[in-house]
Order: structure tokens, then sequence, then C-alpha cells
């Protein structure tokens, strides 16, 4: 492959073999499980690393509305191939009933392989933050958001306890890991918003509450705004 992408995004993974990936001039040699993202702009060259050679590789394409959102909060892309942890074979099982879903739209399997596209980008994103996190500052700053229940940290405390500004937090937050701090602090709130919805029974009233909406009509607003659809909606598709 050789080609310039237009119109449409696509998550690549390789899970056996070797694959030669270059980004214009970017150039990597991949072998074992990878992921990557393919996206506009670069020329994107993919192709095995010995002619002779067979490798298994599976990849989701994608586009709409939500993947502006998902690059506001640099979920996706990501610039390079992101190698998976011993782990990996749960990023496989994950993909598998991505395509799976993506198969079978009707009902609300759309928005199930919608929500399971989410969750992988979530976790890669988890994955690329854990390996930010040798950096001490930044450790503590992740530490101070995830203490705060209600995701509404008071920022120059962080700073001060970081030992910079606000103003150089804030810098050195984007480019440690990609994303604005607030960003990142309401992609975790919704993240947190998801997981309660998806796999407990709580009124979407008290989870709101728990997550520091004193409006339960600002935080539908805010959750349709960030995933699309309503939380109830998004319940309803994850029981089905």
């Amino acid at each position: 492959m050789d080609k310039f992408f237009q119109g449409y995004m696509s998550l690549q993974l390789s899970t056996r073999g070797s694959v030669n990936l270059q980004y214009d001039d970017r150039k990597y040699s991949l072998k074992g499980i990878w992921v990557w993202a393919h996206f506009p702009g670069p020329r994107i060259k993919l192709c095995p690393s010995e002619p002779s050679t067979t490798w298994d590789h599976r990849y989701i394409a994608f586009s709409g509305p939500l993947v502006a959102q998902w690059q506001g909060e640099g979920l996706f892309p990501f610039q390079a191939p992101q190698r998976m942890p011993s782990s990996g074979r749960d990023y496989i099982g994950l993909f598998d009933e991505l395509l799976y879903r993506v198969k079978r739209p009707a009902g609300w399997g759309h928005w199930r392989a919608v929500n399971l596209l989410e969750r992988l980008l979530l976790e890669l994103a988890q994955a690329r933050r854990e390996n930010s996190t040798q950096l001490p500052w930044l450790r503590k700053v992740f530490e101070a958001i995830a203490e705060n229940r209600e995701f509404s940290p008071d920022y120059a405390a962080i700073a001060h306890a970081a030992g910079m500004t606000l103003r150089t937090l804030r810098g050195r937050f984007r480019q440690a890991t990609g994303v604005p701090i607030h960003a990142y602090v309401l992609q975790s709130r919704m993240a947190k918003a998801r997981l309660l919805l998806g796999e407990t029974d709580h009124p979407i009233k008290d989870i709101a509450e728990r997550l520091g909406y004193e409006d339960i009509f600002f935080f539908t607003k805010q959750f349709k705004k960030h995933t699309g659809i309503t939380p109830a909606v998004y319940r309803k598709s994850r029981f089905g």
C-alpha cells in the first residue's frame, strides 16, 4: 500500500509477522503486536518486511462527527505506531468484537460498534499516558486529578504542587500528553460516566451528581456532545 488517505481514517492492528510502515519520511519496522493509525495528511506506505513473508492484519475504517471529538481530545490519530504490552491479546479480542459488531449493524449493533471503538481508543490512550508517567511531575498531576472524584480539580493548586506556574503546567501537560489538561479531565469524567452507565444500575441523576454535576440536564447535554447520544440511549445500547 502506498497512498494518501482522504475522507476517512482507520485503525490498524498487526498480530503476527513483520511489517514496514512509513509516514512520509518517518520509517518503522514492526514485529509482533502493534497498532497504528491511517489518517489524512502524510503519505503512508505499508508492506511486509520481506515480500515472501506472511502477516496477520486487521483494520477498521471510520468517519463521522465523533471523529472530530476524538481528535480534539487526543484519542486519535496518534502519530506513531504503538506496541502492545504482554496483555496485547486483550486488544485483539476487543478488536475482533468490534469487527463482529460492524458486520451486524442492525438494532443497536451500530452503537455497540461505536462504543467498542471509543473504548479501544481510550484504552490505547491510557496505555500511552502510563508510558508518560515516568515524568515525576506528570505522575503527580495524574494522581491529583484521579483523587478529585467530582472531576473539578484546582488547577492552580496542582501546578503549585508540581512546582510550576499554571501557565507552565498547561503547556507542559499538553506537550507530554497531546491534549490540554482541561480536555483530559473532561475525557476522564466522560469515561467514568460511560463506565457507571454501562456497568451499574444507578439512576442517571445519581451518576450525574457523583460526577459533580448539579444539573442533570447539563450532564445530559455534555454527555451527548461528547458521545453523540444521551446517557439513557447509551445505557440501553450497552444492555440491549
